[in-house]
């Protein structure tokens, strides 16, 4: 991609314009800025010196963005208050034009929209508020005051007199999606886009020296007592902690002046993970900037837990964070969550994936170490609001009115140890964390599942013992009248064969507002033996208030186990107030129930005591929470 030659006006030297639609360059002689007008160049008095960058990015970087390939022919440099940003130029392979924006290692790619309608001033838009652009919702996240700092290279307007721009970032429910509202010309402009991932930009033809780590660092003195005082990502740091007297100091300044003494003569933690520190996470490298120990009260008590900032010049921040022994990788979103109710409570969803509101409180910061991209003070504070779904973490944390979403997910301690190569074992975990994943729950379900194939083997023999049914050997009738009758009847012999097998005794009656008690012998004419047992049968019925009613019933089941081949006959011996007619049903192998109901308890037993340990586990972690034991909660 080349366009024409011509001379800088300045100093005479060639400037040759490498993307043929550029309206203004950087002469790379002199710094002049220069405005083109056809072919000819006219400096515009100024000279364009930005601020140094260690972004491995650069004038002539090329890349694909959606399989389009483009190439990076210019940038401007913006700084505020709290950091600072480039926006590199894209001129891409179909004659597009469009920006990269790279902020703190986190990219997005915009395109100028050419008709979005009437847009609002910066004064009238509100953190949160919502717009709709191109078929996408957005909602305000930032507003930012940025001064114009520089530019390089070529771009495709003419852009150099600016003093302070106001700018408004904002993001989507919808995956990724991105949206800028400029202010820098006298109509407001809206870019929109995604923010992407440094892999998918195939970058190449990038810095060629990209520094190192150590090659960036910056070293000084404090101010406050005199130690040496190490900023490891100059660019990006905005204040740095004295690890001798912890005061806190502006990264910024050429004196590093102070910004907050650390006064407390207690309270100082020391991290787990070395400050400075490297080590491969998520298969990139990334060094260990900053230490931060947060605290929230609950019911007059002290929690606190330790973050640790993580920085990979390509890949941007993230964060390990830890709390007795329980460890969470997280990084900052993009992408708004949705949030809503469930069951009366507070809900967010993200990818698909629904959260449960876990508890809010507000979060101080209580101690801190080394350097960060953004200001650190000691008691600074957020409203913190945390919502699970193991293993995974959704926090909000709302301060100043502008609200930043997180997503953290539970790794072991020992990935961390591994990781950054540190000497001995990790903290062992206390308690049930938040988001950690319960250890009965893959156990849980391989039971049940394990308990469902069994069962229905345990239903095939169950059926297939309740088909065969039973052999009938007797039936006979009786009748019982206590005036006459004085004593026991007895049955016609029957003959069991085969196998010792269950006897059913069953009989029906005709009792009617009435009881009879019938008092059984089974007795074995070959051996004499003889097993008695005993039935009562009743069956009441009437009238009450006008609705029927009844009780009892006129018929019986009685099972006599394990009864052995041979000759018998059964002996009846009735009791009550009679008349009663009764008749009498004698069946060989019975089928019996138990021993297949003791078999399926017996095969529940591991499934439910996995269950019982989830539910327990459960009821430990919500405990913690702010719901406590009120209410259940899985």
């Amino acid at each position: 991609m080349s366009g024409p030659v011509a001379n800088c006006p300045s100093c005479g030297g060639p400037v040759e314009f490498h993307w043929a639609g550029a309206v203004q360059t950087v002469c790379g002689y002199c710094s002049s800025i220069l405005v083109r007008h056809d072919m000819d160049l006219a400096a515009v008095g100024r000279k364009s010196l930005p601020p140094p960058s260690t972004s491995p990015i650069r004038v002539g970087t090329r890349g694909r963005y959606r399989d389009r390939p483009f190439e990076v022919t210019g940038r401007i440099v913006y700084e505020y208050e709290r950091g600072g940003w480039s926006e590199w130029h894209l001129a891409l392979g179909d004659g597009r034009s469009g920006w990269l924006s790279d902020a703190q290692a986190e990219y997005a790619v915009t395109f100028l929209a050419p008709d979005p309608g009437p847009l609002p001033s910066p004064n009238e838009i509100q953190r949160g508020q919502r717009f709709r652009w191109g078929g996408t919702e957005y909602a305000a996240a930032a507003v930012t005051r940025a001064r114009y700092a520089g530019v390089e290279g070529e771009l495709p307007f003419e852009y150099w007199d600016k003093e302070t721009v106001p700018f408004v970032d904002l993001k989507s429910t919808e995956e990724g999606r991105f949206a800028t509202l400029d202010y820098s010309e006298p109509r407001p402009l809206l870019f929109l886009g995604e923010y992407v991932a440094w892999n998918d930009l195939h970058l190449t033809d990038l810095r060629e020296a990209e520094p190192a780590r150590a090659a960036g660092t910056r070293a000084l003195n404090c101010p406050a007592c005199g130690s040496g005082v190490v900023i490891r990502d100059p660019e990006h740091s905005l204040t740095v902690v004295c690890e001798s007297c912890g005061s806190m100091l502006d990264a910024k300044s050429p004196s590093l002046r102070v910004l907050q003494e650390y006064r407390r003569k207690t309270g100082r933690v020391k991290p787990l993970i070395p400050l400075g520190a490297t080590g491969k996470w998520k298969g990139d490298p990334y060094q260990v900037l900053g230490f931060q120990q947060r605290t929230i009260r609950v019911e007059g008590t002290d929690y606190s837990w330790r973050e640790y900032l993580l920085y990979n010049p390509r890949q941007g921040y993230r964060y390990l964070t830890e709390y007795d022994g329980h460890w969470n990788d997280v990084i900052t979103l993009k992408t708004l969550p949705q949030e809503g109710r469930a069951s009366g409570r507070p809900v967010a969803r993200l990818h698909g994936e629904t959260f449960k509101h876990f508890q809010k409180a507000e979060a101080r910061t209580t101690f801190v170490l080394g350097e960060f991209p953004w200001e650190v003070r000691y008691d600074d504070r957020v409203l913190a609001s945390d919502y699970i779904s193991p293993p995974r973490m959704l926090s909000a944390e709302t301060a100043d009115g502008e609200t930043t979403w997180s997503l953290g997910e539970y790794v072991p301690g020992a990935k961390v140890w591994e990781a950054f190569s540190l000497p001995g074992r990790p903290p062992r975990p206390k308690g049930v964390f938040a988001n950690q994943p319960s250890p009965h729950a893959g156990r849980m379900w391989a039971h049940w599942k394990a308990f469902g194939l069994l069962f229905l083997v345990w239903l095939v023999f169950a059926l297939g013992r309740l088909a065969v049914g039973s052999e009938p050997v007797l039936t006979q009738r009786f009748s019982f009248y206590p005036a006459t009758d004085t004593g026991a009847v007895v049955t016609e012999p029957f003959v069991l064969t085969g196998r010792a097998a269950a006897l059913g005794v069953d009989v029906e009656t005709d009792v009617a507002n009435n009881w009879v008690y019938l008092n059984y012998a089974l007795i074995n004419q070959e051996t004499g033996q003889a097993t008695e047992f005993g039935r009562e049968v009743s069956y009441y019925f009437g009238s009450d208030g006008g609705e029927n009613w009844t009780e009892g019933s006129r018929d019986d089941e009685a099972r006599v186990p394990e009864v052995p081949p041979g000759r018998y006959v059964l002996r009846i011996e009735p009791e009550g107030p009679g008349p009663v007619n009764y008749t009498l049903r004698v069946h060989r192998d019975v089928p019996s129930l138990g021993f297949f109901l003791v078999a399926l308890l017996v095969l529940a037993l591991p499934p439910v005591f996995a269950s019982l340990g989830a539910g327990a586990f459960e009821m430990t972690r919500w405990e913690e929470s702010d719901y406590g034991s009120s209410e259940d909660d899985e």
